[in-house]
């Protein structure tokens, strides 16, 4: 009874999504441990093998292997439950599914851009869905950034807050790894939640979109200010008089 409670509470888009993944996960991680490496082989993404070999659908089919731990397979489901189901229940199935495969093939095109020069991202294997989330961070901070969500599901933050920390957290892997090449998608994942996100304007030219993150910066900086002010309705020796008065 409660099973069926959760599931009917999951958008059903973002079910099927996690069911898929989960599927794929497994599958790969207990053919590989069988000897069958292939089946993993498949699916993750290098660069390299994908214009020669025209293997084109491994630009979407990596998002699908979570990892090989338990931790970033749980990681994973339960980041898509969250933004995911965010996405779906605001926008709607249609729209959140062609974000889900559009940002995971735009945040592919970057690594594979940069692989025609460097040896190294050519033969990189990329998997999960770390792309998916950093695109789907980055339209919740711009639509909703007062929204309150929770950073690695503990810390409560705004959704502008987050995708600030979602950024900041790849810099330090950067920096402790000593390379950017392992997180050549994610970056791409940020780039392709701004161009699904704020697509219209960036179309329009670059001023528009400046002017509307502008006149979104100065509306928040006007709510600050006003934060102190109410309204004070008459006395009731004044209920004739139909004027209120801000204070």
């Amino acid at each position: 009874m409660a099973r069926g409670t959760f599931l009917s509470q999951v958008p059903p888009v973002t079910l099927r999504l996690m069911i898929a993944t989960a599927v794929v996960t497994l599958g790969c991680v207990v053919a590989a441990h069988a000897g069958v490496p292939q089946l993993l082989e498949a699916f993750v993404y290098q660069p390299g093998a994908v214009v020669p070999g025209l293997r084109f659908w491994k630009l979407l089919s990596a998002v699908f292997v979570t990892g090989t731990d338990p931790m970033g397979f749980l990681f994973g489901l339960i980041a898509l439950y969250f933004l995911g189901g965010w996405f779906e229940r605001s926008f709607g199935s249609r729209r959140f599914l062609r974000f889900f495969v559009l940002s995971a093939i735009g945040a592919s095109l970057l690594p594979l851009s940069i692989s025609v020069f460097s040896p190294s991202v050519r033969a990189y294997p990329y998997f999960g869905n770390w792309p998916v989330f950093e695109a789907l961070t980055v339209a919740l901070g711009l639509l909703q950034p007062r929204a309150q969500v929770y950073f690695y599901m503990i810390i409560p933050v705004t959704a502008r807050q987050l995708m600030l920390l979602s950024w900041g957290l790849i810099a330090l892997f950067i920096v402790f790894d000593g390379g950017v090449t392992p997180y050549l998608c994610a970056i791409g994942g940020i780039g392709s939640g701004f161009v699904l996100t704020l697509g219209k304007d960036m179309a329009r030219g670059p001023r528009r979109w400046w002017l509307r993150l502008q006149a979104a910066r100065l509306e928040r900086h006007l709510k600050k200010r006003a934060a102190h002010l109410r309204v004070v309705p008459p006395l009731a020796s004044e209920a004739d008089d139909k004027k209120t008065y801000l204070h």
